[in-house]
C-alpha cells in the first residue's frame, strides 16, 4: 500500500511539472522584432474598439457595429459613417508593447462632402493600455494635394502611390502625376524614406528651435510627408509655442502669448519687443530672428509680408481679454523649386 502511495504521488508530481513546462512555453510566445518579450495584458487589447469608442465620444450616434468597426451619425441630416481597419500590429519603438498602423475611413453622403476623407493611424501605446502617441497620414479628402492608394504593409515598411488630387489641380486624370512613397517609423517617429535621403532638413540632427522647451512633439506633416517639429515654452505670464516643417526650406510658425490686463498699444509694442528678444535670446536660430528683430525695431509694425534675403515674414497681432497675441510666420528659402506642395512631397531640386 506504501507503495502505491509513492507511485501515485510521483505521477502527480511530473503532470504538474509538465503543465507549468506548458503554460511557460505558451506566456513566451509573443516577441517583438528585437527578441523582446512583449508585454500581455490579462486581455489583449481591441485597439479598433477603443478608437470607435474614441470617435463616439460624447455624441449620440444612429448606429454602432462592434463586430465591423463602424458608426454613423445622423449630424442633422448630413449623415456619415466611420469605420477602423487594422493594417498592422507590431512593436514599432521596440518596447516590448504591441503597436499598431490603423486605416480610419469616414464617407459622407453622395461621398464628396467634408465627412469624407480617410487617413493612416500609426498609434504608438504606452503602459496601461494607454495610447501615447498618433501620428496621421491623410490619403484622401476632397480638396487634399494627393490621394494615397494601392497600400500595403510589409516587413516594417508601409507602400503607396500618391497621385495628385483632381479636385485640387483642377486638371484631367490622365495629366495628373504620380509618385511612389515608403513610410517607415524611426526614432519615435514616421518617415516617408525620401525625406530622410533627399531633405535638407533631415540633416539636422537633434533638431530642436527653443533652448528650454518645456514640451516637445515630432510628428509627419500629413501633406507632404515632411517631419514636423512642435514645441512649447511656459512662464508664469509668457508661453511661445513652434511648429517647423519643411523639407529643404524651412519654415516656422511661432506664437507668443502674453497673460496682462493691460491692452494699450504702447503695452502691445513693449510684449512684442519682448516676445522677439525671447526668440533671439532662447532659440537655435538665433542670427535668423535677429534679422526679424532689426526689421521691427528700425521700422512700422505692419502685417505686411517682407522679403530679407532668403528670409521671408510677417507678424500678426491679435488681443483679447487679458491676453495679447503674436504670430510670426517665418520661410527661409534654401531651394526655389519647392515652393508647391507637389514639388516638397516629390523633393524637387
Amino acid at each position: 500500500m506504501k507503495s502505491v502511495l509513492i507511485i501515485l504521488l510521483f505521477l502527480l508530481f511530473n503532470c504538474g511539472k509538465k503543465q507549468t513546462e506548458k503554460k511557460t512555453l505558451n506566456q513566451s510566445a509573443s516577441i517583438s522584432k528585437n527578441g523582446m518579450p512583449i508585454k500581455e495584458t490579462k486581455q489583449k487589447i481591441d485597439i479598433l474598439k477603443i478608437l470607435l469608442d474614441e470617435e463616439i465620444g460624447t455624441e449620440k450616434p444612429e448606429k454602432v457595429d462592434y463586430e465591423n468597426y463602424s458608426v454613423s451619425f445622423d449630424n442633422d441630416g448630413d449623415s456619415y459613417s466611420v469605420s477602423f481597419l487594422k493594417i498592422a500590429s507590431e512593436d514599432l519603438n521596440k518596447d516590448g508593447i504591441e503597436d499598431y498602423i490603423i486605416e480610419r475611413n469616414s464617407e459622407g453622403r453622395l461621398g464628396g462632402n467634408a465627412n469624407t476623407n480617410s487617413e493612416i493611424l500609426y498609434i504608438i501605446m504606452g503602459k496601461d493600455d494607454h495610447i501615447q502617441d498618433k501620428h496621421r497620414i491623410l490619403t484622401y479628402a476632397p480638396f487634399s494635394y494627393n490621394i494615397l492608394d494601392n497600400i500595403a504593409y510589409k516587413n516594417g515598411v508601409l507602400k503607396a502611390t500618391a497621385t495628385k488630387n483632381y479636385h485640387t489641380y483642377s486638371k484631367p486624370e490622365e495629366e495628373l502625376e504620380s509618385a511612389d512613397l515608403s513610410f517607415i517609423y524611426r526614432d519615435g517617429n514616421v518617415y516617408e524614406e525620401t525625406y530622410l535621403s533627399n531633405c535638407e532638413l533631415a540633416k539636422w540632427k537633434n533638431k530642436k528651435v527653443l533652448k528650454n522647451a518645456s514640451e516637445s512633439f515630432r510628428t509627419i506633416d500629413m501633406h507632404n510627408y515632411t517631419e514636423v517639429l512642435n514645441e512649447k515654452f511656459n512662464a508664469e505670464d509668457f508661453e511661445c509655442t513652434v511648429e517647423l516643417s519643411g523639407c529643404d526650406n524651412l519654415d516656422l510658425i511661432l506664437e507668443g502669448n502674453f497673460i496682462t490686463s493691460d491692452l494699450s498699444q504702447k503695452n502691445i509694442d513693449s510684449k512684442r519687443k519682448q516676445f522677439l528678444n525671447f526668440l533671439v535670446q532662447n532659440t537655435s536660430l538665433t542670427e535668423d530672428f535677429k534679422i526679424v528683430q532689426s526689421h521691427y525695431l528700425s521700422n512700422p509694425v505692419s502685417e505686411e509680408l517682407i522679403t530679407k534675403g532668403k528670409l521671408s515674414f510677417n507678424i500678426f497681432t491679435n488681443k483679447e481679454k487679458d491676453k495679447i497675441n503674436f504670430r510670426l510666420v517665418l520661410n527661409k528659402d534654401n531651394n526655389q523649386n519647392q515652393a508647391e506642395n507637389w514639388e516638397i512631397t516629390t523633393r524637387k531640386k
